[in-house]
């Protein structure tokens, strides 16, 4: 069974680099707070006595989300070098175990964190599925490969 939507190998490297290089980025937003000056972008104000202003506004932390998103999708979605359907089985038994794992997270961390240190959690959880897949199916594929050998 040929599936149709996975890419190809190669961009599994591309996908690292991208993901590796975002990730520095953004923990250089964090922790730095790092701007590119190119991408300011400059809103009209409609109300000054609005509690959030977005007159001056940097893109680097969306840029940095973004490349970190494509690059982890393009190493999930990347054919392996001998694509068959044990590699599809293992991937889509990956993939349940990647679901259950990060909502059994989710459900923890909403009795256990509160506020802002739990809304941040949720916008990094984006990346949880993807990051426990690649762990889990990468660790799968390892086990099957040592069996065989």
């Amino acid at each position: 069974m040929k599936n149709r939507i996975l890419l190809p190998s190669k961009y599994k490297i591309l996908g690292w680099i991208l993901f590796l290089a975002s990730a520095v980025l953004g923990y250089f937003c964090l922790a730095f707070d790092f701007k590119i000056n190119g991408l300011q972008i400059y809103l009209p104000p409609e109300n000054e006595d609005r509690p959030l202003n977005f007159a001056d506004y940097n893109l680097t932390n969306e840029l940095a989300f973004l490349g970190i998103t494509i690059g982890l999708l393009m190493v999930v979605f990347a054919k392996e070098k001998i694509e068959d359907e044990y590699i599809s089985h293992l991937r889509l038994k990956s993939l349940q175990w990647a679901v259950l794992i990060s909502y059994a997270i989710i459900l923890i961390l909403n009795f256990s964190s509160y506020g802002l240190s739990f809304s941040m959690f949720m916008i990094y959880n984006t990346w949880t599925i993807l990051i426990l897949f690649i762990i889990i199916f990468n660790w799968n594929l390892y086990r099957s490969r040592k069996e065989a050998a």
